[in-house]
């Protein structure tokens, strides 16, 4: 299946000289397909708290690098799950109050 969608996954590392309060980010562009959350998956993961919305599917793990946040149509998600099989990785993400 093509990939047609965009998204941004978004590292964050401290800055060098030690101040942990405000991240450096460093974003890059992978192409994936966006799926939805099934509902036992949803309700799973709301009774721990967690507000799964929507799954994004990488075509390789090669193109996950661990990230925690991504960006998706101008919306910032939480990447909450990673589950990868040998022919692609799904993220499932959330919405981030963050601001990147």
């Amino acid at each position: 299946m093509p990939r047609s969608d965009v998204i941004a996954l978004i590292a964050e590392s401290p800055k060098a000289h030690g101040i942990y309060d405000n991240p450096e980010t460093t974003e890059r562009t992978v192409y994936v397909t966006v799926r939805s959350v099934g509902m036992t998956e949803t309700y799973t993961a709301m009774s721990q708290g967690l507000a799964p919305e929507v799954k994004f599917e990488l075509a390789a793990a090669e193109e996950y690098q661990g990230e925690k946040l991504c960006r998706y149509n101008d919306k910032l998600y939480n990447i909450l799950r990673v589950y990868e099989s040998e022919d692609r990785v799904e993220l499932t993400a959330g919405r981030s109050n963050a601001d990147v």
